[in-house]
């Protein structure tokens, strides 16, 4: 089996983290067969969000490894800014990928 990263493309209906940004989402982790099969195990949870649909990533290769949980604003440009749990600014290269906090 094979771990998936499964995340709701539909908007969320409450005022919170990732309901407009789904790259903010945490995610559900399935395990199964294939992408197919985690596409399906979300439909079963997610019946109304079928039309939407479903993110899913195989995230083997992170299994096991630490997660942290970003909040998502955004700066006078518009540009997304991750903020970590202390509350320190995330530095992300140019892929993306952060790289170390502002002090």
């Amino acid at each position: 089996m094979t771990e998936y990263r499964c995340t709701r493309n539909a908007s969320y209906t409450c005022d919170c983290y990732g309901r407009d940004d789904i790259t903010a989402r945490q995610g559900y982790y399935i395990h199964a067969e294939s992408e197919e099969e985690a596409w399906q195990q979300m439909a079963i949870r997610y019946p109304e969000e079928t039309t939407a649909g479903f993110t899913v990533q195989d995230w083997s290769e992170r299994s096991g490894k630490s997660i942290t949980i970003f909040k998502v604003e955004r700066d006078e440009a518009g540009n997304k800014i991750l903020i970590n749990k202390e509350g320190k600014k995330a530095i992300t290269n140019d892929e993306g990928d952060i790289v170390g906090y502002e002090d």
